[in-house]
């Protein structure tokens, strides 16, 4: 096949296993959920707005807990077994508000590579244009987490500052890698 090939839409451009690729984001909006419960736990004086909780709550249930912690849990027990499927927009939703959690702590955040991955895709596609405007014509890669989408010229951050740059959490956006 031909070089330029690749690049044109719909082409037949190089295979790969794409058997894990899914738009069911059950798992990681549970785990990530199970994981801010935790810090809420272990630091009592991490405090959540109403406005950041009611975000991660999907359509139409209605959370029994009043706790933010066990509110999260049931959460996270309901996407693993109910019937409704789980979008990346409630994912991003939930790494945030565990973002946000962390950020009021000493620890240091940690999210899987697939998870903050999807959410940096997500949060790029559906950002303000102040962030659109700094991340046209470049591609964007995770230093930590084995990821990286667009084209242009690399812009690089480890994959939690990028989350939170796409996400209006933090003003530093991502450097030029070095070449």
């Amino acid at each position: 096949m031909n070089d330029f090939m690749r690049y044109l839409p719909l082409s037949q451009g190089d295979r790969a296993d794409e058997s894990a690729v899914h738009s069911d984001r059950r798992v990681e909006y549970a785990e990530v959920l199970e994981q801010a419960a935790v810090v809420i736990d272990t630091e009592p004086s991490v405090h959540l707005a109403d406005r950041d909780l009611a975000r991660v709550v999907p359509r139409g249930v209605q959370p029994t807990e009043s706790e933010p912690a066990a509110r999260l849990r049931g959460l996270a027990h309901f996407a693993r077994t109910g019937p409704r499927k789980i979008p990346v927009r409630l994912l991003s939703h939930a790494v945030l508000l565990y973002l946000a959690v962390v950020r009021q702590t000493t620890l240091a955040p940690m999210l899987a590579p697939l998870t903050s991955g999807a959410v940096a895709l997500h949060l790029a596609a559906t950002a303000p244009t102040e962030i659109r405007a700094v991340i046209k014509w470049h591609a964007l890669r995770a230093t930590d987490a084995g990821w990286e989408f667009g084209r242009g010229p690399v812009l690089e951050a480890t994959a939690v500052e990028m989350v939170e740059f796409l996400g209006g959490r933090s003003l530093i956006a991502p450097k030029r890698a070095a070449k």
